[in-house]
């Protein structure tokens, strides 16, 4: 089977059924060790990034604050 086909059947999946693919897919995603890394690598890019701007955000804050 080619990626085209399975492109093809997915395509034609009824809403409830690409959802339920959908679900299958990430888990099965997810369980591949060298994407666990990738997946890991990001979360923590991130959070780096989440946690600056929440910094930004609280002194942004203070700084309107009287």
């Amino acid at each position: 089977m080619k990626v085209e086909d399975i492109a093809e059947a997915v395509a034609r999946l009824p809403p409830d059924e690409l959802t339920r693919f959908r679900r299958w897919f990430s888990a099965f995603e997810a369980g591949r060790p060298d994407h666990t890394d990738e997946l890991n690598s990001a979360a923590t890019k991130l959070g780096r990034f989440a946690g600056r701007a929440l910094a930004e955000l609280k002194k942004r804050t203070k700084e309107r604050d009287p």
